[in-house]
């Protein structure tokens, strides 16, 4: 079940272990497709009279909607269903991870110690992990994106990666281009004619998405910053693995260190809904500080904007703030990129925000762009 690039530090599953893993995106995608649509009508035939009948009017907010939806037996078991989809799906996944913890991490090992190397991996002893991540299991994730089991340990990225794989493809998104090569096809569409030579990607986990910014530009330094040792040391060693020169670093994506006006392009692939609100307004601060005159801030992610959904549809949508380690889910989706843009300097007439489809059409994500 890999979506990404074959590489050496996947961990192949078992004949059986293979099989959990189809049955769980086989149950993912049921529960996607064929019982979540039946909560519009639990909504509409169930929960909405009962509403009206207590208060004599409908519900006008996704908190008045989820005081009656939180009672139907038809929402307890979708949501029920739902999350036990969800640690199902980590428990396929780890056996084959666990069963290559040793093999792993001796590769990393051996990546890290090989001279030369085209890339690198900069960790910081002393760097304190936000406690908005490091105390909380993200999308439900054993041991969360933080962490750190030993100087070679690699198993918050392979975990990472081999998760994310799973939960993609079951919710329907497809494989023809990762979500860095959606924005580089962006970036071709509305400036063809720039040519970076120093990227950053912020928040870069597992590194999927900064690999294909180091093989398309592969003349420019690229740089990958996040939190965790162990998903930056599995970064490092699956960039090196496919080829690409990729310096990955433990910063804040807030309060990174790098000179002021040293990037041509920074951008950030689905990191937006993982951060506390204030630490998503300090990189949009760090985007303007760090890129030279001329240069481009891409931010991109899933596509929910509450602003665009009636009561019932944010409720439904909300599910994963309270029932999938998403803390920040409800407050990424009622952001405004705009406004972060213009507060860290950036000029209106330069920045724009809207959703770019994905080649397969199978999504499109939600983007925002400033010209410095």
């Amino acid at each position: 079940m890999t979506r990404n690039p074959v590489h050496k530090m996947l961990s192949k599953p078992l004949h059986d272990e293979l099989m959990r893993q189809q049955f769980v995106f086989s149950l993912k995608m049921h529960i996607g497709r064929k019982i979540r649509p039946g909560n519009q009508i639990i909504y509409e035939k169930q929960a909405k009279p009962n509403f009206n009948k207590s208060h004599k009017r409908d519900p006008i907010s996704a908190e008045e909607v989820g005081t009656v939806m939180w009672e139907t037996p038809g929402y307890l078991l979708f949501s029920a269903l739902n999350r036990n989809a969800q640690e199902l799906m980590w428990d396929s996944v780890a056996d084959p991870i666990y069963r290559n913890t040793k093999r792993l991490s001796e590769d990393y090992k051996n990546i890290k110690n090989k001279n030369p190397s085209k890339g690198s991996v900069n960790l910081n002893p002393e760097f304190k992990i936000p406690k908005g991540i490091s105390s909380i299991d993200i999308h439900l994730q054993p041991g969360g994106y933080a962490s750190d089991y030993g100087p070679y340990d690699v198993l918050a990225g392979a975990f990472y990666e081999g998760g994310g794989n799973l939960y993609s493809m079951s919710g329907g998104i497809g494989t023809v281009e990762s979500k860095a090569e959606v924005i580089i096809r962006f970036l071709n569409e509305r400036f063809p004619n720039f040519k970076p030579k120093r990227i950053l990607d912020f928040g870069c986990s597992a590194g999927s998405s900064s690999t294909p910014w180091a093989l398309k530009f592969q003349d420019s330094e690229v740089h990958a910053i996040d939190v965790g040792p162990s998903m930056l040391r599995y970064a490092h060693a699956r960039a090196e693995s496919l080829g690409a020169r990729v310096h990955f670093q433990q910063m804040d994506a807030g309060n990174t260190e790098f000179e002021d006006d040293y990037f041509d392009l920074v951008v950030s692939h689905n990191a937006m809904h993982e951060m506390p609100q204030k630490t998503t307004e300090k990189m949009f601060k760090e985007s303007y500080r760090i890129l030279k005159s001329g240069g481009i801030a891409i931010h991109q992610d899933v596509p929910l904007r509450f602003s665009e959904l009636a009561p019932f549809e944010e409720f439904d949508a909300s599910w994963d703030q309270n029932n999938n380690g998403e803390p920040y889910w409800n407050t990424y989706a009622s952001n405004d990129p705009r406004k972060m843009f213009i507060d860290a300097g950036f000029v209106n007439e330069k920045i724009w925000s809207g959703k770019f489809t994905q080649l397969d059409k199978t999504i499109s994500w939600f983007v925002s762009s400033a010209v410095k």
